[in-house]
């Protein structure tokens, strides 16, 4: 059975265009009231894997993945509570005013000869879309970090490589290098770098 949820063959990053707001980069983005991003606890492992089966269903669009026989998708929970558990892995629950609004995976990973962290699953609920969420949340956490980024998108995900190249449009990055992987070539990979922060 198929293990998803653990590594970058199984990474799907599904930010719709339509949570973006338009604008020019450096310019002032729209903020996100309430919003908080807190890691999820060991005993969160149930409520982590109910929001990947709706991430799943939200990836039929463009995946066309059927359930299983017991009205699943195929996920390997446990896979999904090793970035609660695992030295280097991390699961984020993004809440706004409180309730769950999406969560996103992260784990340390390879660009060549170059160690990353790797964007693994990110999923934000509709209800909450179209409010700059998504793009506030990689500018919490990718910008905020000094480690280079590896972010992987299927290219049949249009939304998603939508939503990217507008994220490269607005969000000062130093450096955003397309990567090419021969191995994975369902992907379309970038190495992202952020700037340097100021001096204190």
């Amino acid at each position: 059975m198929k293990c998803r949820g653990g590594g970058m063959n199984d990474a799907v990053l599904h930010w719709p265009a339509s949570d973006m707001p338009a604008g020019r980069k450096g310019a002032n983005m729209p903020a996100a009231p309430n919003l908080t991003l807190r890691a999820i606890a060991p005993g969160e492992e149930g409520a982590l894997a109910q929001l990947f089966q709706l991430y799943c269903y939200d990836n039929t669009a463009w995946s066309g993945e059927d359930v299983l026989a017991d009205g699943r998708y195929d996920v390997c929970d446990a896979g999904l509570a090793e970035y609660v558990h695992a030295p280097g892995h991390t699961a984020v629950w993004i809440e706004v005013d409180g309730a769950l609004a999406g969560f996103f995976l992260t784990e340390p990973g390879m660009a060549g000869t170059l160690p990353v962290r790797e964007f693994s699953d990110f999923f934000i609920l509709q209800k909450y879309r179209r409010r700059g969420l998504a793009l506030e949340v990689v500018r919490r956490v990718l910008l905020d970090s000094d480690t280079p980024w590896l972010v992987a998108m299927f290219r049949a995900d249009t939304r998603a490589n939508a939503f990217w190249r507008q994220a490269f449009a607005r969000l000062p990055f130093a450096r955003i290098t397309p990567w090419d992987d021969a191995s994975l070539p369902q992907f379309q990979l970038y190495v992202l770098k952020a700037s340097p922060k100021p001096a204190a």
